[in-house]
């Protein structure tokens, strides 16, 4: 009965499977001449998606909550508070459904089982140090960079992501700020153009590194860039055949651990050579919004002591 029950879930994921056809699987692209050759683990797992499916964003995370793909209520709560509907193109159906869907510039936005199993990969047993800085590299819209400051700016920390194209990094950063505006505005969030493979080197060291496509061989730039006790989830094999989505943890001597977290088929980073006046601007944005976050903070640290002055003299200084 066993035997006759595996044969039936496995025709049903095969058959899942071909129906996606150039879409993303696992967050990467499945082709259709790929299919024969995928694994019997990662065949069944693309069957079983559509138990996650909600109506609401709600619905959505209490069905990954209770398949056990999100452990921890305060991943539970976030991806609840991030919601789908803002990176997605308008008016597309389905957009609280267990699958990837279109972004445009030959993009997708990852399934959220795979956001679910990222966060609980990186953030999951709750030790997230103050300060914590997080990279997103492939970030697409922007909902796992957004997911990730939303955890950190409550512990000082900020969450970068980077992606080849230049549309989906506009992109990102409109639907950071039209979802979750008070991130922007705490400095808590940055999107930047760029070789993601590069890591962001101006920015390291980073407790938490998320690769959103496959590699061959893992990026010396990303080991090197993660911190001591850092955490680094990215997708390792060829192209369109099985990889193995391993979490990879520093210690604090510089040694580095590899765990599979699971079999996954992911596209590769197709890197777009940056528009150099579009990456000037940019990083001119970047700059003015930098200081102007640091006058608003100056600004507050004044008032507080002028008050406190007063306070303390009964007189203003």
């Amino acid at each position: 009965f066993f035997r006759w029950k595996m044969r039936v879930v496995l025709a049903a994921a095969r058959t899942s499977a071909q129906r996606l056809g150039t879409r993303r699987a696992f967050g990467g692209l499945a082709s259709q001449q790929n299919i024969d050759g995928l694994s019997n683990d990662l065949l069944i797992s693309l069957s079983m998606n559509h138990n996650n499916d909600g109506r609401t964003q709600a619905e959505l995370v209490a069905n990954l909550a209770r398949n056990n793909l999100l452990k921890s209520d305060f991943l539970i709560e976030t991806m609840t508070s991030v919601d789908r509907l803002h990176f997605l193109l308008p008016d597309q159906e389905g957009m609280y459904e267990d699958k990837p869907r279109n972004i445009g510039s030959n993009a997708t936005i990852t399934s959220p089982h795979m956001h679910a199993i990222a966060l609980q990969a990186l953030f999951g047993d709750g030790d997230i140090p103050m300060g914590s800085l997080a990279l997103d590299i492939g970030c697409g819209s922007g909902y796992l960079t957004v997911c990730m400051a939303s955890i950190l700016a409550e512990r000082d920390g900020v969450a970068y992501g980077i992606d080849h194209a230049r549309d989906l990094v506009q992109s990102s950063r409109r639907n950071a700020e039209r979802s979750h505006p008070y991130l922007v505005k705490a400095d808590a969030l940055h999107f930047f153009q760029g070789d993601g493979f590069l890591g962001l080197e101006e920015k390291a060291p980073f407790r938490y590194i998320h690769v959103g496509a496959a590699v061959e061989d893992i990026p010396t730039a990303l080991i090197d860039q993660l911190a001591p006790d850092g955490r680094l989830l990215i997708p390792v094999g060829p192209e369109g055949s099985d990889q193995d989505l391993l979490c990879i943890k520093k210690d604090t001597q510089g040694n580095t651990t590899k765990e599979k977290i699971m079999s996954v088929v992911f596209s590769r980073m197709h890197i777009e050579p940056p528009d150099t006046e579009e990456a000037k601007r940019i990083q001119l944005e970047e700059k003015v919004k930098q200081l102007y976050n640091e006058a608003e903070s100056l600004t507050k640290e004044i008032r507080n002591w002028q008050a406190k002055f007063k306070e303390e003299h009964s007189s203003r200084p």
